[in-house]
Parts: structure tokens; sequence; C-alpha cells
């Protein structure tokens, strides 16, 4: 008929369609297990410390339900904000130790050792707790310990290293140093050594290769490493309590576990844990951005 259309298909179109369609279905199905596995068992979790948070002391597990207040979180800025401010500092500090020493490591690691794999897998130890590091630095330390001797040379008595800033901020470095070394290392690793030779026979010296050339090329893997190394180090009380002084003592994670399970205001605690979350929030989306991860423009 004039004026109308006519209609073909096109060979092979449909089964192509059909395909596709099935293509998806299929990916859907494989994401379900674990998308239902990440309702179970992170958000709701989650959800249900967010709305402990606003539960006056232990009321929310009563009988006679929960009382909601925002106390909590008043007590937060009137009266625990200090803690959270230690918290900063200590986590601060560790990071700022680990950039220090993490760097050179991780270049003499790339850059010299041969059997490198055999060095990380010793460096993998560390990671497996911040509690037994506590411990031993403490049975180091303590009067008596091996580093007795070192330390009455030094004239340094050793109450007075055990519970103090420094051995704190050791502590955590040593369990979060295997977080920066691989960051930075994998940073290294993409640089090109022909860069550093063509540097040197242009007559550059270290530290001008180390600033125009190394430091550059490897910033992003330098504040990635920094920022994991420190939203690590928010969580941890295990140095604080064993090795540190009242001051330490203070930190947001050991102060969370006392209100919760020794004094049961389980909506206090859960208001220091959401500002925990909140904090590693923050500082795991710049690790992300500035590392080109998984969040984009």
């Amino acid at each position: 008929m004039a004026g109308k259309p006519l209609s073909v298909p096109l060979p092979g179109f449909a089964p192509e369609l059909r395909r596709e369609r099935q293509n998806k279905l299929m990916g859907l199905a494989l994401l379900t297990p674990a998308i239902l596995l990440a309702l179970l068992f992170l958000y709701y979790p989650l959800a249900f410390i967010v709305q402990m948070s606003f539960s006056l002391a232990n009321t929310y597990l009563s009988p006679a339900g929960p009382t909601f207040t925002i106390s909590n979180y008043q007590a937060m800025v009137s009266r625990y904000l200090p803690n959270v401010l230690v918290t900063l500092q200590l986590a601060g500090l560790a990071t700022i130790v680990n950039l220090i020493f993490g760097f050179p490591f991780a270049y003499i690691l790339v850059r010299k050792v041969r059997y490198r794999d055999t060095v990380r897998a010793f460096m993998v130890f560390p990671m497996f707790g911040a509690l037994y590091i506590a411990f031993g630095m403490r049975f180091l330390l303590l009067p008596g310990g091996p580093a007795t001797p070192l330390l009455q040379f030094l004239g340094i008595p050793n109450t007075s290293v055990l519970y103090s800033l420094p051995s704190v901020v050791f502590a955590m470095s040593i369990f979060t140093f295997p977080f920066m070394v691989m960051n930075v290392g994998a940073a290294l690793s993409n640089v090109d050594p022909m860069l550093e030779e063509a540097a040197a026979c242009l007559g550059a010296r270290p530290h001008q290769t180390f600033r125009r050339i190394l430091l550059p090329l490897t910033r992003t893997g330098i504040v990635a490493g920094a920022l994991m190394v420190f939203g690590w180090n928010l969580g941890t009380f295990a140095e604080p309590l064993l090795l540190g002084s009242i001051n330490e003592q203070k930190s947001l994670a050991w102060t969370l576990y006392q209100r919760g399970v020794v004094q049961t205001d389980y909506g206090l605690s859960t208001a220091m844990g959401v500002v925990l979350l909140i904090l590693a929030f923050i500082v795991t989306y710049f690790s992300l951005r500035y590392s080109r991860g998984a969040l984009v423009d």
C-alpha cells in the first residue's frame, strides 16, 4: 500500500537482543546474593547502630522500649570532643611517622632488594593485629625487659618510655607500616628507573631527583597510603590502652569500649561509633578520589 512503510526484520537482530537481555539477567542473578549479603550484614547493622545512637543509655534493649534522645550527640560535642581530638592526633602522628620511614623503605624494596616478595611476606605479620604488637612492645619496655639495658645506658626510666605518647605512636606506626609501603611501592613500580638515571647524568643531586621526579610521579600513591594509614589508626585502641598515659587512653575507640561494654551505655557508645564511621568514610572518600579509584566525577 502506498504511504505505508514496509517492516522488514533485520536478520539476526532479534537473537542478539535476546542474548543481550539474557546476559543482563544472568549478571543480575549473579549479583543478587552479594547484594543480599551486603544489605543483611552491612547496611542493616549500620542502620541499627545509627538508630541505637539516638537512644538513652541502655533503654534500646529494655523490655519497655527505647527512649529516643539527641543527648548522646550533645555529649559528644560538650564532653567528648577532646577524645575526638586525641584520636585525630594519634592517627595523624602515626601517619607522619609512616610517611617519613615508609617512602625510603619502599624505594629500597622496589629498587634495591632482589627477593622483594619474601620481604613483602614478612611485612604481612604486623597486619595480623594491633593487640599483639602492643603486648610485644609492652613486654620489651617493662622494667627488667629486653630494652632495659639500653634505656639504663641512655639514662631513661622504663616507665617514662612505656606510658608515653612516642610509644603509642610508634606501635601504631608498626601496625600500619605495610599499608604505606605497599601503596608507595606500587606507585614507585610505575616510575621508569631510566628517569632517575637521566637526571643523574644531567647533574641532578639525589634530593633534586626526589623533589622533581619521584615525588610528583608517586604523589598519588603517597597520599592514598597516608589516608589509608590515617583511617586504620582511627579505630585502634590496644596501643593507647597498653602503652599510653591517661591522655592517650582518651582515644575514642577505647572510650567507646568503656562506655558500651563496661558501663552498658549503648546509646552513647554507638554515637561514638557513628562518629568514627563518619571520620572513616570521609578519609576513604578522599583516598578514593585522589587515587582515581571507584569514585569519579
